[in-house]
């Protein structure tokens, strides 16, 4: 045990790896945390199944959900956010069989419009075609805007992303899905950020699709 005696770093409080700060008649110590055996509860078990199966699918777009979340302030970073909302919305099924909603997926979170979707194709030769119309010219919806995709295939448990494709006014947007994606249902979502990269749109889901 050891204690601080009117040092500069004052009364020692919180967790420090191993050790965690304690009092006894108002003297500032440091003690080990006692050694346990106790293995860890089901309920634990079943939330570290879930961290694992959402903190696995997200990390390959950790470029994207680090501008799809950086307007929301706080002490977490933009994975923190974007991994506390799918624990919460997106994870379905039982343990130890958790699964992912796509449709409830949200990559990007923010203020400007999102705008409608008219159209999804699937062409030959694994190409999407996709074609959206807009909504009056605004601070929030400006024809400036980079639309972006994210393609996921379940099958081949693979992201495809197409940042900055199109801009807004384009309202049409052509894509190009590997080769070995024909034949197979993948699931896209599309979002729209702004020139300064500094302002993005909610992400949209645009539904599950045969190549």
């Amino acid at each position: 045990m050891a204690r601080y005696k009117n040092g500069i770093n004052g009364a020692v409080s919180g967790k420090i790896g191993n050790v965690v700060g304690a009092t006894c008649r108002g003297i500032a110590y440091l003690r080990s945390l006692p050694e346990t055996t106790k293995g860890p509860t089901q309920k634990q078990i079943n939330q570290r199944l879930k961290f694992a199966l959402v903190m696995g699918w997200l990390k390959p777009l950790l470029n994207i959900i680090n501008i799809g979340y950086q307007i929301l302030t706080g002490d977490k970073t933009p994975m923190n956010r974007a991994v506390s909302y799918h624990l919460r919305e997106a994870v379905t099924g039982d343990a130890p069989d958790y699964g992912l909603d796509f449709k409830k997926a949200i990559f990007s979170r923010g203020e400007l419009l999102a705008s409608w979707i008219l159209e999804v194709l699937c062409l030959v030769n694994a190409v999407l075609r996709i074609k959206w119309d807009n909504g009056p010219t605004s601070v929030f919806s400006n024809d400036s805007d980079k639309a972006s995709f994210i393609i996921y295939n379940p099958a081949k448990e693979a992201f495809v992303t197409f940042t900055n494709a199109a801009a807004r006014a384009d309202r049409d947007a052509v894509l190009q899905l590997p080769e070995d994606f024909a034949g197979d249902t993948v699931h896209a979502w599309q979002h729209f950020v702004n020139v300064e990269g500094n302002a993005v749109s909610t992400s949209v889901y645009l539904g599950a699709l045969m190549v």
